[in-house]
């Protein structure tokens, strides 16, 4: 963490020695409680201790007698355009240390020749060993310029080493490690400098296991630091493996296809390697072949425009009998229509044209029929993406009838003029010699349907649940292009919800929602889908409730089976009511004219007599309610043909669940009052962006004033707080600044009491307080820039300090863990501010970029990178950084004056990107888990299922997910939830990218109670041991542990 941070030309840089070395001195950071913090200690210590690995090698490489001038061998040296040369001492008179002290010379020639053993025999073998060790132990993470050169030299050096007739495992061991530190480089001028070397050291390679290795390491630094390497650099690398093309090797070769891939340039590949990787289509290897096909994949996706010629050869490839032959070229045939969908090719049976995209369709189509598992899979997939291909084509992959791959057929007049023309006669002797005589082509008759004649059938039929998930999936993209064809297809997608497989169910399922807006649901189709409604599995009935909500059917009869079978199925399944009440809301905003027409016959209600009042808490009847109140939103006439009890229920409906119940004209609704009242607030205050910058401004006015500030501040939270309840856009903006709001207001509090001596200590669950909102802002919140980050660590640092300080003033505990703790944090800022400091002195300049793949940089949102640390911070690390020994009384009377007369803390801007992780629990319910008491024997285990729906909540997130469970004796069990069990979320649109739902079950047990007491059930995020941020608010679940009968 030993930074002294100071301001220089606009940017923060950390001090250095005169001569250029690293400040030596640094804080001993020594973390004790906090064992991540610990575990980045332990990783840093370990990389550091790594890369003294390659000292090892000084031994092998020897002394250098003379550095003056190069030799003969190095002094072809390519420069490249930035006219660079290995740095580090280039030997002429190179003496190896050997156990018998025997020397090793380099002759005119540049090739090393020994006088003795060398690195022969024994130590060949010793040398291998060891260059296995270090490959193993070796860290490249954060390594300096300087450092890498002085590595990458050694390497090259002990290179030239060796004799050219001696173990290649050595040299191709050396060109590993050359390739690692490659790979991690983070400059243009390091990763030039390692590709100048390995472009060297391969042309004077004759071994083709070195340079099969060699040409490996240069793809995997084009594939890690592409953006780093120069377009001459990618012109040099792609005629070097051109070179390579020629060698007898096959390994070669295929590793040489693979370089020209990733650093052919566009324009070069467009000239020169598409025609030449053309020409190993035809390799007798079939690794080659396949190789060869994946290298002009590589150059297409690049940006190279492939010649559409190049189709007749990805034709006769997918013929191939190796399965990765045909799997490449089945991917250029794609690719290749999809290039050219309007070139016209000739057909392969017949005298006419077809658009490429028609014929690699119907090749495509052919390709679900391979005998390879792995090619029928990839078949279907690709099948999605052709949506440019014509009408009949598609059309007929849902057909099995035999038509001869759409082949031209003569008119009745065309065949009775050729039968005139060739002279003969029926003399009706024989039987059928009427009969057409036409001549058959052996290679067009096929047993199976041929071409794209019931391929999707194919793909649905298959005995594989891969390929029918497959075909399933491409069948809705197909569909979503085509309305037509999703007509035609929703009978096949229907029949898939009989599948055995419940993942195949499923993707039928969504792929049906995804299309429902270009289809209206028969009632033959209604009876297959609601027949799978009893499925026993939850994920796929709560799937059919989101189809059905987003379907449309077409008459009453279909709408009353539609609703009669979900109040079945949820008499049956009562834990899928929240699922239930979202399908009738749809199915009511969707179908306003059938609603009105089976209103009365729904309610019950008779055209003479006053029927009975239903109860408001029967699911069967909320659902009902739902359903006829979504649908009186759009048809407001449906409100007259109501009971007047209804108009009550309405009230109750509105103000308990208004997410689900529409605002409608009736009289008696006591939220009409109220809604109307905010929205005519809101319409006065504007939008609720310009009301947030409102209080923003009105926050700053109070940060000038000295007296009262914090009861204005607590009024600006408030005020936070409501904007984020009512507009729900605004709820992660406006919850941030809240929070950060309120662990400012804490601050102001805390240091009155530091101010002065007399003044009372704040209790600690104050302090606790203050330190949980700081990882609520650090850990909950997603969305943030490089400002709002940087202001949240500046925040918790600012609670550090006068944390330390307070303790150390209290007298009453130990202040050894807050010190640690400022010392961490101060760290973790001080780390943070170099980390970025250093990716904008990093910057890649335009000129280095490849003209293939450009690089899209992201640029932060204003007030993001250009935030700058504040007064307060830049001089508490320039404090902490002058302390040798960091105890805790040194480190209070270093910092206490800082902190008593430390400002406040601005605000960030508003970011309306950031999004809180929340979450909400469905089960237990709140309303009926205290109604039913789980009863279990003391001892035993109950278990009671849980699920929980969670808001923005990120991948990293996910491994700090627990759920929390509290006794009624406070003791509490954290439980840990698989992976498996978290869910992304289904919409009409497809899966949710933040919102999840987890699903599992909780085990309780307890030793004997006297009566049922209440179990408190929480999510919370664990962000270090001992801190758990609450993400809800507790379920409460009663609980009753039993005494164990005896003597029955």
């Amino acid at each position: 963490m030993a930074l002294a941070i100071k301001k220089r030309f606009g940017s923060y840089v950390s001090t250095v020695d005169a001569d250029g070395a690293p400040a030596v001195k640094k804080l001993r950071l020594q973390t004790l409680a906090a064992d991540a913090k610990a575990a980045t200690a332990g990783k840093a210590e370990n990389a550091e201790r790594k890369l003294t690995a390659l000292a090892q090698l000084d031994v092998y490489v020897g002394s250098i007698t003379s550095s003056s001038s190069l030799p003969a061998g190095l002094s072809a040296l390519p420069t490249g355009p930035t006219a660079q040369v290995p740095m580090g001492p280039t030997p002429t008179a190179i003496a190896i240390a050997t156990g018998t002290g025997t020397a090793t010379n380099t002759n005119n020639n540049g090739a090393a020749t020994t006088t003795g053993t060398g690195t022969a025999g024994g130590n060949s073998r010793e040398l291998l060993e060891l260059l296995v060790k270090i490959t193993d132990e070796i860290s490249y993470e954060d390594v300096e310029l300087a450092e890498l050169k002085e590595a990458a030299n050694k390497i090259f050096t002990l290179y030239q080493l060796q004799e050219r007739d001696s173990d290649t495992s050595i040299r191709v061991k050396l060109l590993e490690l050359l390739s690692g530190l490659g790979c991690e480089c983070a400059t243009e001028q390091a990763v030039t400098l390692i590709i100048d070397y390995f472009i060297f050291l391969l042309r004077k390679e004759v071994s083709q296991k070195v340079l099969a290795q060699g040409m490996m390491c240069l793809f995997r630094i084009g594939q890690r630091r592409k953006h780093l390497v120069p377009i001459a650099y990618n012109t040099q690398v792609a005629h070097l493996a051109k070179e390579q093309l020629r060698s007898g090797s096959t390994h070669t070769q295929k590793n040489a296809m693979l370089v020209i891939g990733r650093f052919a340039t566009k324009m070069e590949g467009e000239r020169h390697y598409v025609w030449k990787l053309a020409f190993y289509i035809d390799s007798q290897d079939s690794g080659v072949r396949a190789q060869a096909l994946h290298a002009l994949l590589t150059l297409g996706e690049r940006g190279s425009q492939l010649p559409a010629v190049l189709y007749r050869r990805a034709v006769e490839a997918m013929k191939d009998d190796y399965e990765c032959v045909r799997k490449e070229a089945l991917r250029l045939v794609f690719m290749l229509g999809n290039r050219h969908p309007d070139h016209i090719i000739p057909s392969d049976r017949q005298q006419e044209e077809l658009r490429m995209i028609d014929a690699a369709f119907s090749k495509v189509c052919e390709a679900l029929c391979d005998l390879s598992l792995q090619i029928r899979v990839l078949a279907a997939e690709l099948l999605g993406g052709m949506t440019a291909v014509s009408r009949e084509f598609l059309h007929q992959t849902l057909d099995k009838k035999l038509m001869s791959n759409l082949r031209r057929k003569r008119t009745a007049h065309e065949r009775g003029a050729r039968l005139v023309a060739s002279g003969e006669w029926s003399s009706g002797k024989r039987w059928a010699d009427d009969a057409p005589q036409e001549h058959l082509d052996a290679r067009s008759i096929s047993i199976i349907a041929s071409g794209a004649c019931g391929a999707l059938i194919h793909g649905l039929e298959d005995e594989f649940l891969e390929v029918r998930t497959a075909a399933v999936a491409s069948m809705c993209k197909l569909a979503l292009s085509r309305p037509d064809f999703a007509v035609t297809s929703l009978d096949f997608l229907v029949d898939m919800f009989n599948d055995e497989i419940e993942d195949v169910r499923l993707k039928a399922i969504y792929s049906l929602t995804a299309i429902a807006r270009h289809i209206v649901l028969r009632e033959d189709q209604l009876e297959i889908m609601l027949g799978s409604l009893e499925d026993y599995s939850v994920d796929v009935r709560e799937g059919l409730h989101l189809m059905l909500g987003a379907c449309r059917v077409s008459t009453q009869t279909c709408l009353l089976m539609v609703v009669q079978k979900l109040l079945d199925v949820l008499a049956k399944y009562p834990q899928d009511r929240h699922s239930t009440y979202a399908c009738m809301r749809k199915i009511g905003q969707k179908h306003p004219h059938l609603v009105m027409a089976v209103a009365v016959h729904l309610l019950f209600v008779h055209p003479f007599f006053e029927t009975p009042e239903r109860d408001v808490e029967d699911p069967a009847y909320l659902c009902v309610l739902i359903l006829v109140f979504n649908a009186a939103e759009h048809l407001v006439p449906i409100i007259s043909l109501l009971p007047t009890a209804t108009h009550r229920h309405y009230a109750y409906l509105r103000d308990s669940m208004p997410h689900l119940v529409p605002q409608l004209p009736i009289e008696g609704a006591s939220s009409a009052s109220a809604t109307h009242r905010i929205d005519s607030a809101m319409r006065q205050a504007g939008s609720s962006a310009e009301y947030l910058q409102m209080i923003l401004s009105h926050i700053e006015e109070i940060f000038t004033m000295a007296d009262e500030r914090v009861e204005l501040l607590q009024t600006a939270q408030s005020n936070l707080q409501r904007l984020g309840a009512i507009d729900a856009g605004m709820y992660g903006t406006s919850n941030f600044l809240e929070t950060f709001l309120a662990a400012q207001i804490q601050i102001e509090q805390m240091q009155r009491c530091a101010s002065t001596q007399r003044s009372r200590i704040p209790l600690k669950e104050s302090l606790a307080a203050l330190i949980r909102n700081c990882l609520k802002l650090q850990h909950t919140f997603s969305g943030l820039n490089y400002g709002d980050i940087l202001q949240v660590k500046q925040l918790r640092l600012r609670a550090c300090a006068l944390h330390l300080v307070l303790v150390v003033r209290d007298r009453s505990q130990s202040a050894l863990g807050p010190c640690q703790m400022l010392l961490q944090t101060a760290g973790d800022i001080s780390e943070f501010i170099r980390a970025n400091t250093r990716e904008e002195e990093e910057k890649t300049p335009a000129g280095a970029l490849p003209l293939l793949e450009p690089e899209k940089v992201k640029k932060e949102p204003a007030g993001g990178n250009d935030a700058q640390p504040d007064s307060f911070t830049r001089q508490l690390l320039s404090k902490l950084d002058g302390i040798s020994d960091p105890k805790p009384g040194r480190v209070f009377r270093e910092i206490l004056p800082l902190v008593q007369q430390a400002p406040p803390l601005a605000l960030p801007p508003a970011n309306d990107k950031i999004r809180r992780c929340v979450a909400n629990i469905l089960e237990p319910c709140p309303l009926q888990s205290q109604d039913n008491v789980i009863k279990v024997t003391a001892g035993l285990i109950a278990a009671v299922p849980f699920v929980a729906e969670i808001d923005n909540l990120l991948e990293s997130q996910m491994a700090d997910m627990r759920i929390k469970i509290k006794y009624p004796d406070q003791h509490m069990h954290t439980v840990v939830p698989k992976r498996s069990d978290f869910k992304p979320i289904m919409t009409e649109q497809g899966e949710h990218e933040t919102n999840v739902r987890l699903r599992t079950t909780i085990l309780l047990s307890h030793s004997v109670w006297t009566e049922s007491s209440l179990v408190e059930i929480q999510l919370c995020l664990a962000v270090r041991p001992g801190s758990e941020l609450e993400l809800c608010k507790p379920a409460k679940v009663l609980f009753a542990p039993k005494p164990v009968r005896r003597g029955i």
